[in-house]
């Protein structure tokens, strides 16, 4: 499995406090089976905004720690990247790191109020510039959870969505998992990723949650969204993906 989210660069946002939380959740994604971790600390303009070449030397100084110790995880630069309507020029300025190297840009929302007016001149001008747009964990936005459409809304201007893990197991609540379900029944899911900011968190629940994806989505859908279409990020080759369907109207406040 390939993590496609995850805040355990030391001491740069929210995430790892130091090199021994990062060391003891990378031993712990080991554990759970991952073998790759595109690491996205926050880039937040003015709060956290630790650049992409910075965060390039923080990562080789880890791997070289994590053979010391023989650990076999592959780290690889990115950021989940606050919106803005500046986005673009951040990742072509080389200031917020794309995923991987790649063409995929990570970016968050706010989780609470109403749309952002400009999301979808952000969406357009990423992948105008030939990006493919990734929108972090949908399933936790109130506008999404008061109406999935507005999500199924952007896979269908261009951008593709990644879920959290631990929404399957209600970390968020009852409605974010609900959510979570009925975006990928409309095929609006693209990626899973863990979003851990500790040591004995989610990495250590992994087996649960992977137990509930299988009875929930079955495996061939949870490898899908675990590995298959995380490797294409890290390969930086384009994911084809199916149109999503709209959600029914009687599902919505459910």
């Amino acid at each position: 499995m390939i993590d496609v989210h995850a805040h355990i660069l030391p001491g740069i946002d929210d995430g790892a406090r130091d090199i021994e939380d990062t060391i003891e959740m990378i031993k712990e994604a080991e554990k759970a089976g991952f073998t790759d971790i595109i690491t996205t600390s926050h880039y937040i303009e003015n709060e956290y905004n630790v650049n992409k070449e910075n965060r390039k030397y923080i990562i080789e100084a880890i791997q070289e720690e994590l053979s010391k110790e023989n650990i076999e995880i592959n780290l690889y630069n990115g950021a989940e990247i606050y919106i803005t309507n500046e986005l673009l020029d951040l990742v072509e300025d080389g200031v917020a790191p794309s995923l991987a190297g790649s063409r995929y840009v990570l970016f968050e929302l706010p989780l609470s109020g109403s749309k952002v007016i400009y999301i979808e001149q952000v969406i357009e001008d990423l992948i105008v510039a030939k990006y493919t747009p990734i929108i972090a964990h949908p399933e936790r936005y109130d506008m999404v959870k008061d109406n999935p459409n507005v999500a199924v809304e952007w896979v269908k201007k261009g951008a593709l969505l990644q879920s959290n893990y631990a929404s399957i197991i209600e970390r968020y609540g009852h409605k974010s998992k609900q959510t979570l379900l009925k975006l990928i029944d409309a095929n609006a899911i693209h990626f899973l990723g863990t979003d851990t900011h500790r040591p004995n968190t989610i990495y250590s629940q992994m087996s649960d949650i992977l137990e509930e994806f299988r009875k929930e989505i079955g495996e061939e859908k949870l490898n899908e969204l675990t590995t298959i279409n995380p490797q294409k990020i890290t390969n930086n080759e384009k994911i084809f993906v199916d149109t999503p369907q709209e959600i029914k109207k009687r599902w919505f406040g459910r």
